[in-house]
């Protein structure tokens, strides 16, 4: 911490600019500001992996590409929706297609990349992340439709 204390813990959550965790069964809520440093023991905890993606690593492109189509790309029940009526055809349209940052409405306007939007990093892994997520969401609903039709069977 910033006035030298220091904890041995497991952090719970990182909201915001807080952060919550726990040290000899006791329950903390920190500020990010009176925190000096933090150190993971798993770099690849969920947490710390969430956070670095929020935060971005010193201007990787990347990270920020994906981050912005994880918050603002695709309305993810639309695609669900799409699974369940058209199931792989609409998994493959969607491989086909092409997403970007100026086609999501959502990522035009909260995003605060906009001027990382014709960086070919930025740009490759926006486009991965938002398919993925978006073939994702539509996997779920052609497995619910399948699960569904057995039902009556």
């Amino acid at each position: 911490m910033n006035n030298n204390m220091v904890f041995n813990g497991k952090v719970k959550k990182i909201k915001g600019c807080v952060i919550f965790f726990k040290s000899e069964g006791n329950k903390y809520v920190i500020p990010a500001s009176d925190i000096f440093s933090i150190q993971f023991e798993n770099p690849n905890d969920k947490i710390y992996l969430d956070y670095i993606e929020t935060i971005g690593l010193d201007g990787d492109n990347c990270l920020l590409g994906k981050s912005d189509a994880k918050n603002y790309h695709g309305k993810k029940g639309s695609h669900i929706a799409l699974g369940v009526l058209f199931g792989p055809f609409a998994m493959i349209g969607t491989a086909i297609v092409n997403p970007t940052p100026e086609k999501g409405k959502r990522t035009l306007a909260m995003s605060e990349n906009k001027n990382l939007f014709d960086d070919p990093e930025y740009l490759n892994c926006y486009k991965k992340k938002a398919k993925l997520q978006n073939i994702t969401m539509e996997a779920i609903g052609w497995g619910a439709w399948i699960l569904i039709a057995l039902a009556f069977l």
